[in-house]
């Protein structure tokens, strides 16, 4: 499977949209990348995946579940050499999850990978934005929380609820927060808030705004409601969404106008019905270009930033 690297041919970016190119802004010459991804997901069935992430390995030789324990070696490899300076570095790992690096911290928002636990005593903190098993993992949690590391969530304890039922209840002293707290670790600051899943999961959804030094990244997991999403930092130069969740693409752009969108979710294997396909990337990314944005779909283990 072509990465993206590949694809555009030393372009320097993924699937890359911005306001006036053609094809709905797909830059690099077409996505056509974007159906053979989608092929090789769709074979992978959510038990195989199931199998594949405690342990099971690969007894099918499926081709997608080998390019994601190849893009795992990638990433963390590429995570250890980097120097990053003013501008932190930023990988996404498997379908929302990214490890960002700065120059004095590395951590994680919503990893989930078979060997995500390895990662987990390099890592200063995480970030979950929602208690579902494609954003989190209890082998990652446990890993992290058994190593003393704050993890920042809404449903667990470690600087979160202790009762999932309590969805977007923050632990602070004195009692529970409605929503709003702000952390600081390290050379990050991080505000969180709460946004609708769907129409059933209200503030279910953690966002996070992220600030380092000058540099601003907000993370919206799966987020369905626009009008929840309030940054007090100014525009994001990364915002990594979710295209799907009947997301408003248009009208979140123009009110948060990062300089940079990334889409995951793309070719989520732990799902049945409801995978985000190519067609809806396709829609959703020309929303963002007629906005005035620039979007891009990277690939498992590429680094974005």
């Amino acid at each position: 499977m072509t990465d993206r690297r590949e694809f555009l041919a030393g372009a320097g970016a993924a699937l890359a949209v911005s306001p006036g190119s053609a094809a709905a802004g797909v830059s690099g010459g077409g996505d056509a990348f974007l159906d053979e991804w989608q092929a090789e997901t769709d074979l992978v069935r959510p038990e195989d995946f199931r199998r594949y992430m405690s342990g099971g390995g690969n007894p099918g030789g499926l081709a997608a579940l080998d390019s994601l324990e190849r893009a795992w070696e990638k990433a963390v490899a590429e995570i250890a050499a980097a120097k990053p300076g003013d501008v932190p570095a930023v990988w996404l790992i498997y379908n929302m999850g990214v490890v960002v690096k700065t120059r004095e911290s590395l951590f994680s928002i919503d990893l989930v990978h078979r060997r995500a636990p390895e990662l987990a005593p390099k890592l200063d903190f995480a970030l979950i934005s929602h208690n579902h098993g494609d954003h989190y993992t209890p082998a990652f949690y446990a890993a992290m929380n058994g190593s003393g590391k704050t993890v920042v969530n809404n449903f667990i304890d470690n600087y979160g609820a202790a009762d999932w039922r309590k969805g977007g209840m923050y632990w602070a002293t004195g009692g529970y927060t409605r929503g709003v707290k702000v952390f600081k670790i390290r050379d990050v600051e991080i505000r969180t808030s709460l946004c609708d899943h769907n129409q059933y999961l209200i503030d279910y959804t953690t966002a996070f705004e992220i600030r380092c030094g000058g540099w601003k990244m907000f993370h919206s997991g799966d987020c369905s409601s626009y009008e929840k999403l309030n940054p007090i930092w100014g525009s994001p130069d990364l915002w990594v969404q979710m295209p799907g969740c009947s997301f408003d693409n248009a009208a979140g752009e123009k009110k948060l106008k990062p300089r940079l969108t990334a889409f995951g979710h793309f070719a989520e294997m732990g799902h049945g019905k409801g995978r985000v396909t190519a067609k809806l990337v396709r829609d959703r990314a020309k929303k963002v270009v007629d906005a005035g944005g620039r979007v891009v779909v990277p690939r498992w283990g590429e680094r974005i930033v």
